[in-house]
């Protein structure tokens, strides 16, 4: 397997002053943080955790330098579950899904999906969280702050599961 097949990168989409749109930031700084006696794995380097704020597209560049294999995108989006409810969606289920996707961003998140996968060629997936609430001050709503440690541990073991002997 190449090096860049085994390179894992985990963006997280939000913006941190709109409630439960923070969810994907918030994860990235778990993500990130060191993980003690983890038998998962502690996203340390070939895995790339970056938080891409509310503009994801401005990362399309630097992403592409990395070279990974594969690619999650988390993000709060409104796919009329349960609020803190989550689900991994395929890129062709996004690009479904995003004609009725809530968006707080720039530009449509699959547009920075498409340009990521024509700039790197990865396989590239959307951890989609359901939110209450994204106005502005708010915090994140009760249901997405319960399901934040379940959350985790699905990315994480969404990223061991790309890596080799996994």
């Amino acid at each position: 397997m190449a090096e860049e097949d085994r390179r894992v990168v985990i963006l997280g989409v939000g913006n941190r002053l709109r409630g439960d749109d923070a969810v994907g930031c918030i994860l990235c700084d778990e993500l990130a943080a060191p993980v003690p006696q983890s038998p998962i794995v502690n996203c340390q380097s070939p895995i790339h955790v970056i938080d891409c704020a509310d503009v994801p597209e401005n990362f399309v560049e630097p992403v592409a330098k990395l070279r990974p294999g594969r690619i999650l995108v988390i993000d709060c989006c409104d796919f009329g579950a349960e609020a803190g409810e989550f689900r991994l969606f395929s890129r062709q289920e996004l690009e479904d899904l995003s004609y009725g996707l809530l968006s707080t961003h720039t530009l449509p998140l699959s547009l920075t999906v498409e340009l990521l996968s024509l700039e790197t060629g990865a396989t590239i997936e959307l951890l989609g969280i359901q939110p209450e609430r994204i106005e502005f001050g708010e915090n994140l709503s009760k249901p997405v702050q319960r399901a934040l440690p379940a959350a985790l541990e699905f990315a994480r073991t969404w990223a061991q599961s790309s890596r080799p002997g996994a």
